[in-house]
């Protein structure tokens, strides 16, 4: 008997522990599930590009105006393998620029077009051009070129007066009579300037006769950078050329080029002229 009651009474008290542990289950709050933030994906900002870097030209250059370049030649001059020429066109000076060409002042030139460059400086002329074009090449107008100022040798004066050679020089004649063998050999002849025109293509261009030859090999051209006066007996010691075509109408089967000049008269001079 006594057992039967320790045995209800332990399961009576078990039982009240359970009934009281399921009660406070109940009054406990569920927590609410926690929520793991998004992991956030950190999108880097798009780089932004920068703009090319323009690399600006070294001279500002446009495209010559619908207006030709068309005139002409008032000055003109040769450097550092470009001819550059003053221009009248249409009562305004023009200055063009084109490969090196043969130019004498009074050509007409033809319609042109070319790329205009403002400031532009010219180390070899050491000068700098406020506007300046730029062309492909110079058209000489039909009939455009100045008049051969030298003309041909038969319009020249001739000399009565017979001059021996210089040492070690040649005659005139003789000059005409070897021309072939003396091609592109210097010369020394002695003559008297019966003609002379400077500072045409940027040279001084002297007829020189001696008394001898005829008529068309009596009358030797020389250019040179030296000056000298009409009338002068001089020695000159240059460079023989055959068939030299200078372009606007200066063509010539003879010649002496790049000219040094003694005088026996005692007024030439070997500095160039000024410009």
């Amino acid at each position: 008997m006594h057992s039967f009651r320790f045995v209800l009474v332990s399961a009576l008290a078990l039982a009240a522990c359970e009934q009281q542990r399921s009660r406070l289950e109940e009054a406990q709050p569920h927590a609410a599930p926690v929520e793991q933030p998004a992991t956030a994906t950190a999108t880097a900002p798009a780089t932004a590009t920068a703009p090319a870097t323009a690399t600006a030209p070294s001279e500002a250059m446009t495209a010559s105006p619908p207006d030709d370049l068309s005139g002409t030649v008032k000055e003109t001059m040769n450097s550092g393998g470009y001819t550059y020429a003053r221009v009248d066109h249409g009562g305004t000076s023009v200055w063009v620029a084109g490969p090196e060409t043969t130019l004498a002042v009074g050509t007409k030139l033809g319609a042109m077009h070319g790329s205009l460059m403002t400031g532009f400086r010219s180390d070899t002329l050491k000068r700098t051009f406020d506007q300046i074009y730029f062309i492909d090449s110079f058209a000489i107008a039909p009939g455009g070129a100045s008049p051969n100022p030298h003309g041909a040798p038969a319009a020249v004066a001739t000399t009565t007066e017979k001059l021996a050679p210089a040492p070690g020089g040649t005659s005139v004649a003789d000059v005409f009579a070897h021309k072939a063998a003396l091609s592109g050999k210097p010369v020394i002849v002695r003559g008297k300037v019966v003609k002379l025109n400077n500072e045409i293509l940027g040279r001084n261009w002297l007829h020189l006769q001696d008394g001898t030859g005829e008529t068309g090999t009596n009358d030797l051209l020389v250019t040179t950078q030296a000056s000298a006066k009409l009338g002068d007996v001089v020695v000159v010691r240059g460079k023989v050329s055959l068939d030299r075509d200078f372009g606007a109408g200066y063509r010539y089967p003879v010649l002496v080029e790049d000219a040094t000049i003694s005088s026996e008269s005692g007024s030439a001079s070997n500095a160039a002229p000024a410009h």
